[in-house]
């Protein structure tokens, strides 16, 4: 089943609605990562549809952070995605945080999502502890979502994150992660594809593992944005 999905005017678009923050407005998931792991492609996988625009060398394809609000059908439920502009791809650190921070005073933030690949050089445990930490206080749960798994030889994905890694004798790759953000525990962690359909709807196991992927990703958004919807009294400080 898919979102219905339109996109809405960011906040320093012009003639853009100032949101009251009163608790009942749409959660809000702001998503991140280093350029070119796909950020684009997972807002595109939780939509069902193409919303975003994606490269598929991986290169960088989003030049301005983005918002897309989203509804669950049959629920009257809302979710508001922000899609950040990956970081080191060209536009300053703080100019990043900064957007987020923005976003956390107008809005509340009430989840991120971290996507980041297997590959040690797609991990910015720096940038992610900020985010965790100095943004809201740690108050916002974290997820991770760790992408291009489509290849993985176990029987389902999620196992790549309890699989021995032969970085560190004695750890799971899971733990690898989490050992290199410094010992941050994530609040939940998703291993999937974003492969596009037009790339998996002709292979079966390749339709299983994206239509695994996208109901993966959906109910973990779901579960951690249960509670209420943040408002400013639960930010105080930003």
């Amino acid at each position: 089943m898919d979102f219905n999905c339109w996109r809405c005017p960011s906040p320093d678009e012009k003639g853009a609605p100032s949101r009251l923050l009163t608790g009942k407005g749409p959660s809000v998931v702001v998503i991140f990562g280093h350029t070119g792991v796909g950020v684009s492609s997972l807002v595109n996988l939780i939509a069902g549809n193409p919303m975003s625009d994606y490269h598929p060398d991986t290169q960088t394809c989003t030049n301005k952070s983005k918002r897309y609000e989203i509804t669950w059908p049959g629920s009257d439920r809302q979710f508001c995605l922000f899609e950040v502009r990956g970081f080191y791809g060209g536009v300053p650190e703080t100019t990043l945080l900064n957007e987020i921070r923005r976003l956390e005073r107008e809005e509340a933030i009430d989840l991120f999502i971290y996507c980041l690949r297997k590959q040690k050089s797609t991990v910015i445990p720096h940038i992610a502890r900020q985010i965790k930490d100095n943004v809201t206080d740690g108050k916002v749960p974290v997820i991770a979502v760790v992408t291009e798994l489509e290849k993985f030889e176990g029987i389902h994905m999620e196992d790549w994150w309890t699989t021995s890694t032969s970085l560190e004798q004695g750890k799971t790759n899971g733990k690898t992660l989490e050992s290199m953000h410094k010992g941050m525990v994530f609040d939940a962690h998703a291993c999937v594809t974003t492969l596009p359909p037009k790339d998996t709807d002709l292979v079966e196991s390749l339709r299983k593992r994206r239509e695994y992927s996208e109901e993966l990703v959906r109910r973990l958004i779901v579960e951690q944005c249960a509670s209420p919807k943040r408002t400013h009294s639960d930010s105080d400080g930003h």
